[in-house]
C-alpha cells in the first residue's frame, strides 16, 4: 500500500454470513408450509402414470385421508378441530369454504346460489389401506358440496 500502513486488510464476512442465514430460514420456511399441507402419516397409492400439480389452479383444498376414513385438516384449515370423522361433517366443512369463496370473487354478502360451483380444487390423499366403504362416502360428500374439481393424489410407481 502506498499509505506505509503495515496492517493487513480483511475482507468483512458478517454481511455475507447474514444473507446466507436469511436464505437458509428463507428456504425452511417454504418447505415447512409446503409439509403443513400434506400429512405426512399419509401413504399414497401407486400408479402407473401421473399428472403433477397445475400451478394455476391457485390455492387448492388439500384432504388428507387416513386409513381410519378420517379427513385430518393442516394448521392453516383447521377450524375448530383436527380431523373430520364422518362425511357429514366434511360436507358442511366444505360448504363453509364454498360459502367464504363465493362472498370472496362476488364480494356479495349472501349465500351462494344452490347451482352455483366452487372453481376450488379438492386434491384427496387416501392413504393406500383406506377401503372403497370408507373413501366413497367422503367422496360423496365432496360432491354434495358442489365441487367438481377434485383430484385424487397418488406417486409415480415403476
Amino acid at each position: 500500500m502506498s499509505h506505509g500502513s503495515t496492517e493487513k486488510c480483511e475482507p468483512n464476512f458478517t454481511p455475507l454470513l447474514d444473507l446466507v442465514l436469511q436464505l437458509v430460514m428463507f428456504f425452511m420456511l417454504c418447505a415447512n408450509f409446503v409439509l403443513e399441507q400434506t400429512a405426512v402419516e399419509i401413504k399414497l397409492p401407486e400408479a402407473i402414470a401421473a399428472k403433477a400439480l397445475d400451478k394455476n389452479e391457485g390455492d387448492p383444498i388439500f384432504l388428507n385421508i387416513n386409513s381410519k376414513g378420517q379427513v385430518l385438516l393442516s394448521r392453516n384449515q383447521m377450524e375448530d378441530k383436527e380431523a373430520l370423522d364422518t362425511p357429514p361433517e366434511l360436507e358442511a366443512y366444505l360448504k363453509r369454504a364454498a360459502k367464504r369463496e363465493y362472498r370472496a370473487t362476488t364480494r356479495k354478502a349472501e349465500d351462494p346460489p344452490i347451482d352455483w360451483k366452487p372453481q376450488t380444487t379438492l386434491i384427496m390423499r387416501i392413504d393406500k389401506d383406506t377401503t372403497f366403504e370408507k373413501s366413497y362416502p367422503l367422496m360423496k360428500a365432496c360432491r354434495q358440496a358442489n365441487y367438481s374439481k377434485v383430484e385424487l393424489r397418488a406417486i409415480l410407481g415403476q
